[in-house]
Parts: structure tokens; sequence; C-alpha cells
């Protein structure tokens, strides 16, 4: 038994696209950082926000520290993706979806990413056709980080 994702062609010269993961990871950090998108030195814009105005966030060496203190690769996801009828698939299907993220002109969202929510990404019906242009795959690659670390501190 499979999983079905979409690759959606959104605009020709430049070819852009939306990559549909629905439920091929249950979250961002099953798929990110990885070797085709490493974790930056400094995310733009942070996905925390300081007194309600944006700051440069810069994950510094916290991320690689929490990953070997976990024995995990320092480079790698946060998390190992640990449900699904078939393992073996469920890593090959997100090492392809790795590969799609790491392409500029593909924007990868999953069904239960919480970025997604963001007043700036259009839903249904309107159309997410400019999304490269409204720059929102840059926007949104890293909000995920917000989440865990308000869970961090407490602050769910």
């Amino acid at each position: 038994m499979g999983h079905l994702c979409a690759l959606v062609r959104t605009t020709s010269r430049p070819d852009t696209f939306v990559f549909l993961g629905g439920d091929a990871a249950h979250h961002c950090g099953e798929f990110r950082p990885s070797t085709h998108v490493p974790m930056p030195d400094s995310i733009t814009p942070n996905p925390l926000t300081l007194h309600d105005r944006q700051v440069l966030f810069c994950p510094g060496s916290w991320f690689e520290d929490l990953q070997m203190s976990r024995n995990r690769n320092p480079k790698g996801p946060l998390w190992q993706a640990a449900f699904g009828h078939d393992m073996e698939d469920v890593l090959k299907t997100i090492g392809k979806m790795q590969e799609c993220d790491g392409d500029d002109n593909i924007f990868v969202i999953l069904a239960h990413d919480a970025a997604l929510r963001s007043l700036d990404v259009p839903l249904f019906p309107k159309e997410v056709n400019d999304w490269k242009a409204r720059e929102l795959g840059q926007k949104l690659k890293w909000a995920w980080i917000g989440d865990i670390m308000a869970s961090l501190k407490g602050q769910t």
C-alpha cells in the first residue's frame, strides 16, 4: 500500500510547482533539514517573534547539539518517521520529497503544516500560483522551528 503525492505546475517560464505531500510526512521536521536543504546559518523571517516584531534568528549550534545528544545525524531531520504500513517505502518517499524540497522552484507542503494557516497563504478557492513571487516557499520553509522552540519553552 503506497502513498499518493502530487506535483502541480503553478507557472511556466519559469516553471514552478507545488509538491502536495499530503501525509507523506506528518511534520516538516521529518524531512528538514536534509542534504538538499541544510539548516541555514540564519533564518529570515524569524520563526519566533520578539515582542511581536521579527528579528534575525540564528540557529547557531543548538540544532546540531540537540541532534548529537539524541544520537541523530546533526545535519539531518529533527525526527525519524515512525509510522507507515511499509517503513522502507515511507523513507524512500521522504527522500524523494527532500530532493523536491531542495529545488527553489518547488514549494513543498504537507497536509498538517501549521505554517499553511498563515495569513500570507491563499486558501481555496484562491490560487497559489504566485507562491514564488510572494516568496512563500522561503518564508514558510523553517516556520516549524517556531513551534518546536515554543514547545521547548512550554509555550504551546
